[in-house]
C-alpha cells in the first residue's frame, strides 16, 4: 500500500479507481486531469512521490508525513481551489463520508423520502459533489450512476436506469439546470428524480423564479468540499416567491456566526487539510451570511472576495444582485481590479447588450453608493463556469485581457 493519485479524465474510470481504493483502505488523492499546468504543478509537490498516478502520465514528489502511509489508511484527500487560488486538499476518511451520507439521509427521511438514496453524478467526481452520489448510494444501501453532464444543445440527453424504490437524487450546478431549462424535454428529465440538488454557485434571481414557478424539485444546497458537499439544504416552498432563501441545517449540523462570518460544525467536517493542519469545529467557511434563531443559514457572499476601494469596502455580492436585479443584465459577475488610484477598481462583467451599458450605470446610481458601483462594464454572452458551477477565474482572465 502506498497510495494512488487518481487523474482519469472519464468520469467513470475516475469515481471506480477512488472507490476501489476506498474499499482496499488505501490512502488516495483525487486529482483533477483538467488542472492548469500551475495547479497540477503545485498538487505534484504536495503529493507524496511514493504514490502511483492512475490516468495520467505524473510523477509525484512531495514528502509523506512519518505515518505515511500506514497512518492513512482510509482516508481521501479531495481537492479545493485550484487557478486564482492554491490548490489544496480537505482529508476525509470513512467516518467523515459516512457522517455527511447519512445526514443527507436523515433530511430526506424528515421529509417523508426514502433513506436510501439513488445518486446520479453530473458533475466530475474529482470534485465532492460528484463523489458524493457514490457515497451516499453506498452508505444507504442505493444505487448510483456516473453520467455525461455536458447537456449538448442537439444531443440526447443521458438515460438514467435506477432501481424503482429508494430516493432518486441528481447533483447538478446553476448553468446545468439553466441548460436544461432551455430545452423542450428538459424539464422532463428533471422531474425523474424526487430531488435535483442544485449548488456550486449563488443562484441567478430567475433561475429562482423559474424554479418556483414551474415547481421543479430543486433543492438548493449549501455545503463544501470541507463538509464533504451538502450541510443545509433550501426547498422549492423556501424560495417559492424568487427570495434568497434559508436553509435548513442537515441531521447534526450547526451553525453560527462570528463577526459576519459563518461557522459550520458537521457530521462531514474533514479532519484537516494536507497534510498537517487540522481543523477544529466549528469551521470557519470564511462565508459571509446570517443565522437565524432556529439554526438555519443563509449566505450573502465570500469573506474573502471584498473590495477595497478608495478606503470603502465593497461586497461584490450585493453589487451582482444589483445589477440582475435591475432587469437589464441576465448575469453578472463583480471583481476588483488593481488600480494605481482606487487600490481596486470595482469592474463588472455582464451578460447583457453592450449598449444597455447607460441604462445600468443610470440604474446603478440609484441602487448602489458612490464606492459600490461598477467603474468598468465588460460585456459576455456568459459567464464562464467550471465543472463546480463557479467563475473560472483563467477564462474570466481572458476576458479582462
Amino acid at each position: 500500500m502506498s497510495g494512488a493519485l487518481i487523474l482519469h479524465r472519464d468520469h467513470g474510470h475516475h469515481l471506480a479507481a477512488v472507490l476501489r481504493a476506498l474499499d482496499a483502505g488505501e490512502p488516495v488523492f483525487l486529482g483533477n486531469p483538467r488542472w492548469m499546468p500551475s495547479d497540477l504543478e503545485e498538487a505534484l509537490r504536495q503529493v507524496p512521490a511514493s504514490c502511483r498516478v492512475e490516468g495520467a502520465e505524473a510523477r509525484p514528489r512531495g514528502m509523506g508525513p512519518c505515518d505515511w502511509p500506514g497512518g492513512w489508511r482510509g482516508r481521501v484527500m479531495v481537492p479545493t481551489g485550484g487557478t486564482g487560488g492554491a490548490v489544496r486538499f480537505a482529508i476525509h476518511d470513512g467516518a467523515s463520508l459516512r457522517g455527511s451520507a447519512l445526514a443527507f439521509a436523515g433530511a430526506m427521511r424528515a421529509r417523508g423520502l426514502s433513506p436510501v438514496i439513488h445518486g446520479v453524478s453530473l458533475t466530475p467526481p474529482w470534485h465532492v459533489s460528484g463523489l458524493m452520489p457514490a457515497i451516499r448510494a453506498r452508505e444507504t444501501g442505493g444505487a448510483f450512476a456516473a453520467l455525461d453532464g455536458r447537456f449538448v444543445p442537439g444531443s440526447p440527453l443521458p438515460q438514467v436506469s435506477l432501481p424503482s424504490g429508494g430516493t432518486k437524487v441528481a447533483s447538478i450546478v446553476p448553468a446545468q439546470l439553466d441548460r436544461l431549462l432551455a430545452r423542450a424535454d428538459g424539464e422532463a428529465w428533471l422531474r425523474q428524480f424526487d430531488v435535483v440538488l442544485l449548488g456550486g454557485s449563488a443562484v441567478p434571481a430567475p433561475l429562482l423564479r423559474a424554479i418556483g414557478e414551474r415547481r421543479l424539485p430543486v433543492a438548493l444546497t449549501y455545503g463544501m468540499t470541507e463538509t464533504a458537499a451538502a450541510a443545509a439544504l433550501a426547498w422549492p416552498e423556501d424560495f417559492a416567491r424568487g427570495a434568497a432563501p434559508l436553509g435548513w441545517p442537515l441531521p447534526g449540523v450547526r451553525f453560527a456566526t462570528r463577526e459576519g462570518r459563518i461557522l459550520v460544525d458537521a457530521p462531514g467536517l474533514c479532519r484537516g487539510h494536507w497534510p498537517a493542519s487540522p481543523i477544529k469545529a466549528p469551521f470557519d467557511t470564511g462565508d459571509l451570511g446570517e443565522v437565524s434563531a432556529e439554526g438555519r443559514v443563509r449566505v450573502t457572499g465570500r469573506a474573502d472576495r471584498m473590495i477595497a476601494t478608495g478606503g470603502e469596502k465593497v461586497d461584490p455580492a450585493r453589487v451582482e444582485a444589483a445589477l440582475v436585479s435591475s432587469g437589464l443584465a441576465r448575469a453578472a459577475h463583480v471583481l476588483g481590479l488593481p488600480d494605481a488610484t482606487w487600490g481596486r477598481l470595482v469592474v463588472a462583467v455582464v451578460v447583457a447588450a453592450p449598449e444597455s451599458e447607460a441604462a445600468l450605470r443610470a440604474a446603478m446610481e440609484t441602487a448602489l453608493e458612490p464606492a459600490a458601483r461598477p467603474r468598468r462594464y465588460l460585456f459576455a454572452e456568459a459567464l464562464p463556469f467550471d465543472a463546480r458551477g463557479k467563475v473560472d477565474p483563467g477564462s474570466l482572465g481572458r476576458l479582462l485581457a
